[in-house]
């Protein structure tokens, strides 16, 4: 008995087929996949940053000083009595003005005290005849009572008597102060010493007068130091009309140490620190329409702008707001704003 082979066909084209076409729905998925990423993330070169800015300008700056003191008299008078005997109408307070010749108070001498008492006495043994012995009395009184003058225009700064009080010859009646003789006295670090010299301007401010400042120079700088050896003393005079006239007043000066009338400026926004270099740097905003992140060298500051020795120049834009999140060559709308 003959047996013959069952012959089986080959399978291996359909599954090559099935594979075939399993690739193109995958590429076909991939594809569509691929350009909707494209559509929704534009490029990193079309982002625009919109920002603020400012122009650097030329200004006028000055670096300051700032040092705390105290108020000082240096001329002291002192009102005395001119004889011995009792204090009338003295009614002079701390803190009061008085003016070169003022009539502040009378001394009663003690001959006249001792003409009253006797007077007393003769109203009591002979009322009669003490009619003369009083209206002598009165005719002299006056007289007797030695007027005590201030010295010269001044504050008093302490009271001492009290009218009804008996003093005598040359005893203290008052201290008082010459106003146009306080100054501010204020201590130096040594490390600013070579930057304070006579004749610098200064301004100078009191809790007394909140919110007045007063036109000031520095007088004279001590050539001692403080006992610690840190400070050096140093005599602040006032120049204007106005000044401080209480002594022992807390005051805080400040000294300009620098003046430029012309200086490169940018305000303090715009300004860097690489924290790793410690370079100073700023985003200038180009003309291409991008920030460029530009190395400065900086001098003085004051208030809230920085001066800028070198790395910008005059009329140029920087860059104030974005902060650490601006990059070199970032594409940028600025919006400068008025100065």
């Amino acid at each position: 008995m003959m047996r013959f082979a069952r012959r089986t066909r080959p399978r291996r084209p359909i599954v090559a087929a099935l594979i075939g076409t399993f690739v193109l729905v995958l590429g076909g998925c991939g594809r569509g996949g691929a350009n909707s990423d494209d559509e929704t993330a534009p490029p990193a070169s079309a982002i625009v940053m919109t920002v603020s800015g400012a122009k650097v300008t030329v200004i006028p700056m000055s670096s300051r000083l700032r040092l705390l003191g105290t108020t000082v008299a240096q001329r002291h008078l002192t009102l005395r009595a001119p004889a011995a005997g009792r204090v009338e109408g003295f009614n002079l307070q701390n803190g009061d003005t008085v003016r070169r010749g003022q009539v502040v108070a009378r001394v009663v001498n003690r001959e006249i005290e001792a003409a009253e008492n006797g007077l007393a006495v003769a109203r009591q043994i002979d009322p009669a005849e003490s009619g003369a012995l009083a209206a002598s009395l009165k005719r002299n009184r006056s007289a007797a009572a030695i007027a005590v003058t201030a010295p010269d225009d001044a504050i008093v700064a302490q009271r001492i008597v009290s009218s009804g009080q008996t003093v005598a010859d040359l005893d203290p009646l008052a201290d008082l102060i010459d106003p146009r003789s306080i100054y501010v006295e204020a201590a130096v670090p040594i490390a600013d010493l070579a930057n304070t010299h006579s004749g610098r301007a200064a301004v100078v401010t009191s809790p007394l007068r909140p919110g007045v400042q007063f036109a000031a120079r520095v007088g004279a700088v001590s050539p001692s130091f403080s006992p610690g050896g840190a400070t050096a003393p140093v005599r602040i005079e006032f120049t204007g009309r106005d000044s401080i006239l209480q002594a022992g007043a807390p005051a805080e000066i400040f000294v300009t140490t620098v003046d430029l009338p012309t200086a490169i400026a940018i305000p303090d926004a715009a300004l860097f620190e690489d924290a790793s270099t410690s370079a100073r740097y700023v985003f200038v905003a180009g003309p291409d329409g991008r920030a460029h992140r530009t190395i400065v060298t900086v001098g003085l500051h004051d208030g809230e702008r920085t001066q800028v020795v070198a790395g910008v120049t005059p009329g140029a834009i920087v860059i104030t707001s974005g902060g650490y999140a601006l990059s070199d060559g970032l594409r940028v709308k600025v919006a400068v704003a008025n100065q």
